[in-house]
């Protein structure tokens, strides 16, 4: 009898494109929910960051008179002079008008604040974050400004917060910080992050309670950072992940002690 080997199986053409096809619908599946995930992760980091900033702003203010860094002048270790700011009134003129750089709020802080990094949401394509505290590396500054302070200019920051100018204690509901992706540009659920992030100079956007109706223009922008929905620091210590429809609430809840509050943008 003839004895013949045994031969090894091997797949067919069409069988390995038939497997590689299967590979591809099912990547293609799972690829949105992974980066779904990922930018839920980025999102809680960004939360965090934020909740740290909030303790650090609690343990400064617990040192400088129980005040906020926006409401210190610079002459007394604050940053005051860094904000433009509103006054209590209804006439909705500002204030200070030297229009310099906010982030001075954060830098005041460096003590409280374990790393500059916490000041750059993971999800912000915008802003590289910080490896030191120096001035031109967190804050992009040239100096000569008003006086001896320096003034918003040279590279781009990188922080990727913007700082409530009139925030208070005194006002639990007035907004300290938040995502930077914020603003007041038209039609909110097409605009890009260039029409919210300050491009040349500091940018102070004032907020009234009349701009929160169901076709009101402020919201988060709809393709960059956390894709229409944001994190604000709240002067009651807690960090609030919201919509745009949350964001009017929250905007129009701290209207209620200040008249006109500020948003200072962080180029």
């Amino acid at each position: 009898m003839k004895d013949y080997k045994k031969q090894k199986k091997a797949f067919t053409l069409i069988e390995l494109l038939v497997v590689i096809a299967i590979i591809a619908i099912l990547a293609a599946m799972l690829l949105p929910a992974l980066a779904a995930a990922k930018r839920k992760a980025q999102k809680i980091n960004c939360v965090n960051n934020l909740k740290q900033v909030g303790i650090a702003i609690r343990i400064w203010e617990g040192d400088n008179g129980d005040k906020y860094p926006m409401q210190v002048p610079a002459s007394q270790g604050g940053a005051q002079d860094y904000l433009q700011h509103c006054n209590n009134n209804t006439d909705n003129q500002l204030t200070t008008d030297i229009s310099l750089c906010p982030g001075q709020v954060f830098m005041v802080m460096s003590n409280e604040l374990s790393t500059s990094k916490i000041l750059n949401c993971p999800s912000d394509a915008t802003h590289i974050a910080a490896t030191n505290w120096g001035y031109q590396n967190v804050l992009g500054l040239n100096y000569g400004g008003t006086g001896n302070l320096p003034a918003q200019g040279g590279t781009r920051s990188t922080i990727s917060y913007f700082v409530g100018a009139d925030a208070t204690e005194a006002d639990p509901q007035s907004i300290i910080s938040g995502d930077g992706n914020i603003g007041n540009a038209g039609n909110n659920s097409t605009a890009g992050a260039s029409s919210y992030w300050a491009q040349t100079t500091t940018t102070t956007k004032q907020v009234d309670s009349g701009s929160f109706g169901p076709n009101a223009y402020w919201g988060w922008t709809a393709n960059d950072l956390h894709q229409k929905t944001g994190n604000l620091l709240i002067a009651d210590g807690s960090v609030q992940s919201i919509t745009e429809s949350g964001l009017h609430s929250a905007l129009n809840n701290a209207t209620n002690s200040v008249a006109f509050p500020a948003i200072d943008f962080i180029y």
